[in-house]
């Protein structure tokens, strides 16, 4: 039978909440809800919840803020009380941090959570104890690719989010996690987080789930459009906004002399830290004496975040103490998370962000401000229009529960005809339905082989069979999917990660490519470079292999910086083991040069070069660094495991450089900066003053290693740490019948946080 569609309350006299008992919890579950703040349910709420607890699979649409997470924790819930285990997938790492610690208000009802995400993954002990993972969809697919028996007994799997599977980068990942899980637990019971959006029923019955949808808010939502001093709403209301100042300051200042506080959108990083210093000065004068205290607390937290500064940290510094911050991708993740605390717990009144901002995280504002509904769209070399789904999550974000009384969301306009255009495209039209984006070449070919090298499927057949249980062979025609899968394993065979032959069967190669969760032409590209690699290669050279891989998206190359590293290609021509215009990436020159631009900047990190100058002199941001940082370890690991099998004599240089990458470091400092609260500067300062390793350490007078660190505290930890013996400098050298232990925690943080580093 067909599941059925059900439209909740959206509006009007039957939008009245409902008691918690309405629906059938229990009494300890009432009141832990209700100790919680949570005293009555929203009427998507009370649509859904009978039917989760139930067992059913539910779809449930409706805006931000209306209570969707609380149906999803109750799903989990229920299947933790019958002796099942939930996953709860999210598209962001910072969203599964909230979401983890949401969950962690049912620890007093016995439920055990854990989270796996990025570098942060569960050995097989601890992930056999927990009742609910949260963890990214790249996670929960290498969960499946290794097989793990926690898997056995899942009972409730839910996609936060899921109309993130119309994203190009994200998207793929999720529809096969989805897919991979219905088809190995047929019984699983689904429940599916989504915005508003035009085909949420057609997903739905994808995923043989109840299509609960509400345009309900328990804040109301008034959307409008601001021009000349004016806001016109869509109800046929309007206010003017006293002068003086440009649009976006009237905007904010007015919002906080209301009592609330402004979120702000804009298209780029760099006009999200113009506009946070233009503001500085509006938002600075209208805070309270209590307002100036906290601000000023969380500006003391910053230098507290790590033991080297970043441009983050001096922009911040100037920004913080007025109450106003930005958030980008050029902040570390402790800088970004700081900037989120901040503004959550109320202590900034401003924060001006781009919109990757908008996917999730729960930072809701009496008044939300898109100033820019364009964007660069690097797919299409130009500007391109925000999405309508994209501006409706921004939109959403007005309106916090329990501290406004509503929520103003408002456009820009800077003229009559641009007006007309935004009420008629983003505030009146439907929003755009969920597409697949399984159909991309490099997203069939990793989840093709995957399937494979994991036993999914075993013959063509399997293959065209599990491909059409996907959305997108749901919604596309069969021939062209055929095609297209006949296109991919052409190219897996062609370049042996497939064997030949009518049965569908993994390489060692293949296998291998999978387990260390590489894009096959990346490691297509990895083991040409290995085989080139002459003896003595220098570590350039390597950097330079693993930057050409499309596993590591390169730097882009700023206007005048092209003669620079054209010469670099010139003097390294010889010595690179890949090259432009060569198959099978067949990068043009531009491209390549931006791979070259890539690796220096590694090669920089590696010799300690601090880390404000060199993003200064590359112009990238401290975020992106630190990602650069990390897909070039795991790619330099996955490149030495890949040497283990067929260039024996590189895995030992490539595991060392991995190494140094992790810590960005010369050799020489890394027993030191495996010691817990010493990094790269510390490590050096303990060098300059005589103490070069543990073995030293042990025998200095704890006074001495104070002075060397300048801190009486870091001593101490240090000192506490010198008794427990010293680890290897070396990964382990894996079984080669295994997925590698140390494969098993870094391969899946790729995709983890793609948005954030790809956004202009």
């Amino acid at each position: 039978m067909a599941p059925r569609s059900e439209q909740a309350a959206a509006g009007g006299a039957g939008d009245a909440p409902v008691p918690l008992e309405s629906v059938g919890l229990d009494a300890e579950l009432c009141e832990l809800l209700r100790r919680d703040g949570i005293r009555e349910l929203y009427p998507p709420q009370a649509a859904a919840i009978p039917k989760v607890l139930a067992g059913e699979s539910v779809l449930l649409a409706c805006p931000t803020a209306s209570g969707k997470s609380l149906v999803a924790y109750l799903a989990l819930l229920r299947a933790t009380r019958a002796g099942r285990t939930g996953l709860y997938l999210v598209p962001l790492r910072a969203l599964a941090h909230e979401k983890a610690e949401e969950l962690e208000k049912f620890a007093e009802l016995g439920l055990k959570v854990g989270i796996s995400i990025g570098d942060f993954d569960l050995r097989a002990g601890q992930l056999e104890r927990l009742d609910v993972l949260v963890a990214t969809s790249e996670k929960a697919d290498g969960l499946l690719r290794r097989g793990s028996p926690w898997l056995d007994r899942l009972g409730v799997v839910v996609a936060d989010e899921v109309h993130l599977m119309r994203d190009h980068d994200r998207g793929p990942t999720l529809e096969v996690s989805l897919t991979r899980l219905r088809r190995a637990y047929p019984q699983l019971q689904v429940v599916a987080l989504s915005a508003t959006v035009g085909n949420s029923e057609e997903v739905a019955a994808w995923l043989g789930a109840a299509h609960v949808a509400s345009d309900y808010r328990p804040v109301p939502l008034k959307l409008g459009v601001y021009r000349q001093g004016r806001i016109t709403f869509t109800d046929l209301s309007s206010r003017e906004l006293g002068p003086p100042d440009e649009p976006v300051p009237r905007l904010v200042r007015t919002a906080i002399e209301e009592g609330g506080q402004a979120l702000v959108f804009v298209n780029s990083r760099r006009a999200s830290e113009q506009l946070a210093r233009a503001l500085a000065l509006t938002v600075g004068r209208r805070l309270s004496a209590d307002d100036r205290a906290l601000a000023h607390a969380t500006a003391e937290k910053l230098g507290e975040l790590a033991e080297e500064e970043t441009e983050g940290t001096r922009r911040l510094a100037a920004l913080l103490p007025h109450g106003v911050a930005y958030h980008n991708a050029s902040l570390t993740n402790p800088e970004r998370r700081l900037v989120e605390h901040g503004f959550r717990s109320r202590a900034l009144k401003a924060l001006v962000a781009t919109p990757t901002l908008a996917a999730g995280i729960n930072l809701p504002a009496r008044r939300v401000v898109v100033r820019d509904t364009t964007r660069y769209d690097d797919r299409l070399g130009r500007q391109a229009p925000i999405p309508v789904t994209e501006v409706r999550q921004m939109l959403g974000r007005a309106g916090r529960p329990r501290f406004d009384p509503y929520g103003e969301a408002v456009l820009v306009a800077r003229s009559p005809d641009e007006e007309d255009l935004f009420l008629e495209t983003y505030l009146d039209a439907a929003p755009e339905a969920i597409e697949s984006r399984l159909a991309s070449e490099p997203a069939l070919r990793m989840h093709l082989l995957a399937l494979v090298a994991s036993h999914a499927v075993r013959t063509e057949r399997e293959l065209r069979e599990f491909f059409a249980a996907t959305f997108y062979g749901r919604t596309l025609p069969l021939p062209d999917l055929h095609r297209k899968l006949g296109q991919v394993r052409a190219f897996l065979e062609r370049n042996g990660l497939l064997e030949r032959g009518d049965e569908l069967r993994a390489s060692r190669f293949g296998e291998l490519t999978s387990e260390l969760y590489l894009d096959p032409m990346s490691a297509i590209v990895l083991k040409e470079a290995l085989a080139r690699a002459p003896i003595g290669v220098a570590p350039f050279s390597l950097l330079a292999a693993v930057c050409a891989t499309p596993d590591l998206p390169a730097l882009f190359l700023r206007r005048g910086e092209e003669p620079e590293f054209l010469a670099r290609f010139t003097d390294e021509a010889g010595e690179l083991l890949v090259h432009p215009e060569e198959p099978p990436l067949e990068l043009d020159l531009d491209g390549f040069l931006a791979t070259l631009k890539t690796a220096t900047v590694l090669e920089s990190w590696l010799a300690e070069t601090p880390i404000v100058e060199l993003t200064e002199r590359y112009g990238i941001g401290a975020g992106d660094l630190r990602t650069k940082v990390e897909d070039a370890e795991w790619l330099l690991f996955a490149a030495g495991r890949l040497a283990g099998t067929f260039q024996r004599r590189l895995a030992r240089p490539l595991d060392d450089l991995a190494l140094r990458m992790r810590y960005g470091v010369q050799e020489e400092l890394l027993d030191l900066v495996r010691l817990r609260g010493i990094g790269r500067v510390r490590a050096r300062l303990l060098q300059r003053a005589g103490l070069p390793d543990r073995e030293a350490l042990r025998q200095a007078p704890p006074s001495r290693i104070a002075g060397a660190l300048r801190s009486s505290r870091l001593a101490e930890m240090v000192v506490a740490q010198l008794s427990r013996p010293s680890r290897s400098a070396s990964p382990p050298e894996p079984s080669p019948a295994t997925p590698p232990a140390r494969a098993a925690r870094r391969v899946a943080s790729r995709l983890d946080d793609f948005a954030e580093r790809t956004e202009p």
